[in-house]
């Protein structure tokens, strides 16, 4: 008897063992003709501080796109980007704004015409088996400026405007977030980037590993620097940047299924030779769900 309760103790220690040392491959796995449909929520907060006083600016939006899979082979997978929708609410300096696409008077309103261009954009990527784009063409998509006067609440959105640029050949797609190399839980690794004078440090950790999920938790920090009009007047924006964030990834497929993104930042505007102090505070919810 003893014997056999020991045997048992050690295969549960076993076991427990090899799942500690599991190892997870970067492999996604698409179905021809599904389409997963990606839905971006954000808000964001931010405080100017101008002659004196802080002025407050807060929005939230949503961003809906989809990505369908038009072919997948055993080396690549070919996927098309659609707009379908963008929606948000401003308040900010005594004004208070709303946009719906899918309202007809919205669209026929002042931030109509740039998002009706947005909405009718697609592009098309092909990707590796780890999610990176091998090709993709438009390799930019031109898209109409908005009203001047319109400038700060657009420049607030930019992360949702944003969703309709293809990523460049070479780059992670939306849907590589594991690194080439297999990895097991704690492990971390860190990506950079420097694009147009913006830099940007990304370390992810394995967190847990189920029998359904991956979960990796990130931190990162960046840099940028940003060009606009205010009041007619040009401007340098210049913030440091921190986030934090989890991503959960269906462990039967590689793809990605929620990612939470907190960014918070401080900087300032420079303008008329003056330099205005401001920070900013936004979180981002990303969801992806397959549809038929």
């Amino acid at each position: 008897m003893k014997k056999i309760l020991f045997a048992a103790a050690l295969f549960s220690s076993l076991a427990g063992f090899g799942q500690l040392g599991e190892k997870i491959a970067g492999k996604i796995k698409f179905e021809q003709g599904q389409t997963l449909q990606v839905n971006l929520e954000m808000k964001t907060t931010v405080a100017q501080e101008a002659m004196g006083q802080s002025i407050d600016f807060n929005v939230d939006g949503i961003a809906s796109r989809s990505y369908k899979v038009t072919n997948t082979t055993d080396d690549n997978n070919t996927l098309r980007h659609e707009m379908e929708k963008i929606s948000f609410n401003f308040d900010g300096m005594g004004q208070q704004r709303s946009f719906d696409s899918d309202n007809k008077k919205d669209l026929d309103g002042p931030f109509g015409k740039p998002v009706k261009d947005i909405l009718g954009k697609t592009y098309d990527m092909i990707i590796d088996p780890a999610g990176k784009v091998l090709m993709v063409q438009p390799e930019k998509i031109e898209t109409t400026p908005g009203d001047d006067r319109l400038r700060i609440v657009m420049e607030m959105l930019k992360d949702l405007m944003g969703t309709v640029q293809p990523p460049a050949k070479g780059d992670a797609s939306f849907f590589k977030v594991l690194p080439d190399n297999e990895v097991g839980k704690g492990e971390s690794w860190t990506e950079t980037s420097e694009k147009e004078g913006n830099k940007s440090t990304t370390t992810y950790t394995l967190g847990d590993i189920t029998d359904s999920t991956i979960v990796i938790d990130f931190t990162g920090i960046s840099n940028t620097v940003s060009k606009a009009e205010m009041m007619g007047m040009p401007t340098t924006t210049t913030m440091s940047s921190k986030m934090t964030g989890q991503i959960i990834i269906d462990k039967a497929t590689g793809i990605i299924r929620r990612k939470i993104t907190t960014t918070e930042s401080t900087g300032t505007t420079e303008m008329m030779g003056g330099s205005l102090p401001l920070t900013s505070k936004t979180t981002t919810i990303i969801t992806v769900a397959a549809v038929k």
